[in-house]
């Protein structure tokens, strides 16, 4: 056996390097967040307590709902993938899905390598730009930033769909499609597009056999599973006519999604219109979608232009951010921008292979704008719910907790676990070791109540003066007792259990 040439190894060793130092970033992010109690139950409590009840061999239930309604797990959104992580539950705890994500998107990253060394020719500069600028786009930071999201892991799985789609893999190519439509229910929805895209910018790549035998039954395939998922088993699961995802449209007319999409299609000056504006007679919420857009473009969004079958690959993604009535749905925050990034590096070097004598200063150009936004966006943004803190790893104040961590770990310590228990916003992703989990105000069953005595954690209730009112009247309450407290904790058991 040959060994491999010494600038095959220089290559994977400044491939390993890259890779490593965004683990490290990104875990500088991610679980210093977790540590000083920035993560939150919805949604990473939620998520840590269906893989707590998955590893014990039970269906997961959502029991953190602020109305206080339980559902199974499934219902929120339809990610069986999540039964596949549960070994990572043993090594990790409550880590567990921060290591995932992080590991998802190193590997999404490779994906995106990988297929700019296709499309190449084996161009290890490029394919290290085009890993770059995947890397630093704002959509990783600021989902790295925010919990867990199966979303993000799906995303990831796109560039490999892309790559065993170039190499003509059936293989690897229904087996990384199968993944990547376990990952939730929107990605089922998306996987139409991403093949359809595929097909008008590839099309050398499948010969008329294989298109029959391979591309339409997996597109077939896929869009009979995204149906079946979505209008069938979530309403079932959720107990309801028709899945409640779609109440975020429902400002589009129409009272089941057939009248939705007819609406759409027939009105499609007002559909372009809700694309770019603001939906919401609220002036706080202008230009939201305007510095997303720009944004993107700046990302390489210019290139989706470029080459418009891309455009077609985003055409769900858009849709399903820019038509709701939620404006966080919008913005640069959180994970809702991480399905872009896989399209806009793919078109960038589909864009910059595509022509014979372009020269890599197009990549390194593409690399500086993309750098140029993420640090705007650091450092202040349009969209709302962005807090600093979160991400900038530059800065002292991302390392420094707002509660004294050792007093509140102490604390936790107190309440065993498997026992129905409330907890606060940043309490609950620790102490999602249990099958009956509440978001505190909802108590029911409680046994043990955890509560941060801060205004951090006052969601959902309306005011942080509203929140620590409340607290202090459990306090008083003769049916709890106070186990521990601090300056800020409090553990809470009802005294009927002492």
């Amino acid at each position: 056996m040959s060994l491999p040439q010494p600038n095959i190894l220089k290559q994977r060793k400044q491939l390993l390097l890259v890779l490593l130092a965004f683990f490290i970033i990104y875990g500088l992010i991610s679980f210093v967040n977790h540590y000083n109690f920035r993560t939150a139950a919805l949604d990473l409590g939620m998520f840590n307590q269906a893989l707590y009840a998955y590893s014990r061999g039970h269906a997961a239930n959502y029991t953190l709902d602020p109305s206080g309604v339980s559902y199974p797990f499934l219902s929120t959104h339809f990610s069986p993938i999540t039964l596949l992580y549960t070994p990572v539950y043993y090594l990790a705890g409550s880590y567990s899905f921060l290591l995932i994500q992080i590991c998802s998107i190193l590997f999404g990253a490779y994906g995106s390598y990988k297929v700019a060394f296709y499309l190449t020719g084996g161009q290890h500069k490029a394919a290290m730009l085009i890993l770059l600028q995947f890397l630093i786009t704002w959509g990783t930071f600021s989902a790295v930033a925010f919990d867990f999201h199966n979303n993000v892991v799906g995303a990831m799985f796109v560039p490999w769909i892309m790559y065993y789609f170039l190499k003509g893999k059936a293989g690897p190519l229904w087996l990384i499609s199968i993944l990547f439509l376990m990952t939730q229910e929107t990605m089922a929805l998306w996987f139409p597009f991403i093949m359809t895209g595929l097909l008008l910018n590839f099309r050398s790549s499948w010969s008329h056999r294989q298109l029959l035998r391979l591309h339409l039954p997996l597109v077939l395939a896929g869009t009979l599973y995204a149906m079946l998922i979505v209008f069938y088993v979530m309403p079932l699961l959720q107990g309801s006519e028709q899945n409640l995802q779609f109440s975020r449209y429902t400002h589009l007319g129409g009272g089941t999604a057939s009248e939705l999409v007819v609406n759409l299609i027939t009105h499609p000056l007002h559909t372009i219109q809700v694309l770019f504006s603001n939906t919401l007679n609220d002036h706080l919420y202008d230009y939201i979608k305007v510095e997303f857009y720009a944004a993107l473009l700046l990302s390489g969004g210019i290139f989706i232009l470029l080459r418009p079958a891309f455009l077609i690959m985003l055409i769900p993604v858009i849709a399903q951010k820019m038509l709701s009535n939620t404006f966080t749905f919008w913005g640069t925050n959180a994970q809702y921008s991480i399905e872009y990034i896989p399209v806009l590096c793919a078109a960038t070097i589909s864009f910059f292979s595509a022509g014979k004598d372009r020269k890599p200063i197009l990549l390194y150009v593409s690399l500086l704008l993309t750098t140029a936004t993420t640090v705007k966006l650091l450092d202040s943004r349009i969209s709302k719910w962005y807090y600093p803190e979160l991400v900038r790893i530059y800065q002292p104040a991302h390392y420094r907790p707002y509660v004294n961590n050792h007093e509140v770990y102490d604390a936790l310590s107190l309440i065993p676990p498997d026992v129905a228990s409330t907890a606060s916003l940043s309490l609950a992703p620790h102490i999602a070791n249990r099958f009956a989990l509440y978001h505190f105000p909802v108590v029911k069953d409680a046994v043990y109540m955890a509560l941060l005595k801060h205004e951090h954690d006052a969601w959902p209730a309306e005011t942080p003066g509203a929140y620590l009112d409340l607290i202090d009247q459990y306090k008083k309450d003769s049916n709890w007792t106070i186990i521990r407290e601090t300056k800020d904790v409090v553990i809470l058991k009802r005294a009927d259990q002492l």
